[in-house]
């Protein structure tokens, strides 16, 4: 699951999630994944721990590029959001036609002006 508070993202960790994938689905590193979680052991992440993703002073979008076989309901359970909120973000006429390679927002953080 991933919320937004004040100007971060905030993400659960789910069972099978690593630092490294955590961090690339964000587009920020496992160092910064550390440091912003005062992570001990970057080996040893708990299911259910709350991780700050993102920071910003503005608004930051996470996008997802699909690939073969993914459905809208599949990448907002990923991503810990709604289908109704994909396809507001992303201006989708039929929420059962996505095409592979299509770039999508899949995340946005509320910047700490707009809180």
């Amino acid at each position: 699951m991933t919320t937004h508070a004040q100007n971060m993202t905030v993400y659960t960790v789910k069972q099978g999630d690593t630092l490294s994938e955590i961090a690339e689905r964000f587009g920020t590193t496992v160092e910064q994944l550390v440091k912003w979680n005062h992570i001990e052991d970057p080996d040893v992440i708990g299911v259910g721990r709350r991780l700050t993703v993102a920071k910003s002073d503005s608004p930051q979008l996470t996008h997802y590029t699909v690939k073969r076989g993914d459905t809208l309901s599949e990448i907002a359970e990923r991503f810990g959001t709604t289908v109704e909120q994909l396809v507001k973000w992303n201006h989708i006429e039929d929420p059962d036609v996505i095409g592979v390679g299509q770039r999508l927002i899949v995340a946005k953080s509320v910047p700490a002006s707009a809180a």
